[in-house]
């Protein structure tokens, strides 16, 4: 019997009320992640992918939003029945979040050190001066030039790369169990991309931490993901272990992803760039049956009609297309 799986998401559903009608940017997602284990949830803007992650911290904005159903399961208890002071307690400290907007997500009105150090304060229970301590040696870990001066400015003297190395910082500072990276390496450069992938396969390795890693970049989730899930239109439509989908990528969508991406510099540049027609449907007029039928190229007479479910290409391939109809 296999043993329980150290995180997982169930038949996940939040929503959000507007003006136009009743979205659904989370619909039915369920995966699940072993201890140390990291999975890449990859798919277009739009898709659900970061609204995924903010209803994993229960940080859904409320209204509009709500999680309409599921469960969330993290160390033996579903978070959704947790009270927020159970909540606050848990972020930070066991389950920590980089977000996507740094210049949104720091405090304008405190400095660096003080952002940092909160963290080793309140769920280490360091003093005013271990914590300073303890953030400056941070801050040199994620590549921060100059710690010692950089704790004492505030979010707008930093670039933008720097202030989401601050966001890294805040998030590994209390070596969590498990952390979710929405876009970690999205306003970095290559070498700083590099070293903070490396910082996060460090700590990975040294306390099994478990990462939910949100991003659109293939080339990353190759570098560190154990397996994928890939989103389209707030589902999952294809779930694999890493070398399995890039090996065998099954659905259309997933094939769209991969093949738009430029050659290795190796190759010849003859063609240009493959790119998937149509654009990601709105949440609010979602097409009938499969959601990617009206882009896909290999749709056929099932595929507008009925919403495909899942088919087990083997043990650990999922994949939501009507194309593997016969499999089991």
């Amino acid at each position: 019997m296999s043993p329980q799986p150290f995180f997982q998401v169930q038949d996940l559903t939040t929503v959000f009320e507007t003006r136009e009608g009743l979205i659904k940017a989370v619909d039915g997602v369920s995966f699940d992640l072993a201890e140390g284990e990291t999975l890449g949830l990859v798919g277009e803007s739009g898709c659900g992918k970061s609204v995924t992650a903010l209803s994993i911290m229960r940080l859904v904005p409320q209204p509009p939003g709500r999680i309409e159903s599921g469960r969330i399961i993290f160390g033996g208890r579903d978070l959704l029945q947790l009270s927020e002071e159970e909540m606050r307690h848990l972020r930070g400290n066991d389950i920590s979040m980089i977000f996507q907007e740094p210049m949104t997500s720091l405090n304008p009105v405190f400095t660096i050190g003080d952002q940092v150090a909160e963290s080793f304060r309140l769920h280490q229970g360091m003093t005013k001066s271990q914590a300073l301590k303890a953030s400056i040696e941070m801050l040199h870990q994620v590549g921060i030039p100059s710690p010692e001066k950089r704790i004492r400015e505030y979010p707008h003297n930093l670039s933008g790369g720097m202030r989401q190395r601050v966001m890294i910082a805040m998030a590994l500072a209390c070596r969590p169990q498990m952390m979710i990276a929405d876009e970690p390496t999205t306003a970095l450069d290559v070498t700083i991309q590099a070293q903070i992938l490396n910082l996060m396969n460090q700590l990975k390795e040294e306390i099994k931490t478990t990462i939910l890693l949100i991003t659109h970049n293939l080339g990353v989730v190759a570098e560190m993901a154990d397996k994928v899930a890939v989103m389209y239109t707030g589902r999952i439509v294809e779930y694999a272990p890493m070398e399995e989908l890039f090996d065998h990528t099954a659905h259309p969508y997933t094939l769209g992803l991969l093949h738009s991406l430029p050659p290795a510099a190796t190759e010849e540049m003859k063609d240009r760039l493959e790119t998937i027609s149509g654009i990601v449907p709105s949440l609010l007029d979602l097409p009938s049956g499969c959601k990617f039928h009206d882009r896909c190229p290999y749709a056929f007479e099932p595929c507008p009609i009925e919403e495909p479910p899942f088919y087990r290409l083997n043990n650990r391939h999922l994949v939501r297309c009507y194309k593997y109809k016969g499999f089991a």
